[in-house]
């Protein structure tokens, strides 16, 4: 009887530690879950600000680009002012 009694205790106690495996497994599978969704918002955040920080630089090429086309185009109407008088 007593034997009995140990087995269902013992039954007992390791579907209660199962159990508890079960519960820290799915807690360090929701933690997981969570960094993972913080690392790729962190990984969109750094993408948008390249984005951002490529868009510039190609504006400040394409600014740099004109500047220089303005300063030709008035070089060339000096000499050809230079070369008509």
């Amino acid at each position: 009887m007593e034997y009995e009694a140990l087995l269902v205790k013992r039954s007992d106690m390791e579907q209660t530690m199962r159990e508890h495996l079960q519960m820290i497994e799915e807690q360090q599978w929701k933690k997981d879950e969570e960094l993972m969704q913080m690392m790729a918002e962190q990984q969109r955040k750094k993408d948008e600000e390249h984005q951002k920080m490529m868009q510039e630089q190609q504006r400040n090429l394409v600014e740099q680009q004109e500047r220089r086309m303005q300063l030709m185009a008035e070089q060339m109407r000096e000499q050809l002012m230079e070369q008509i008088r």
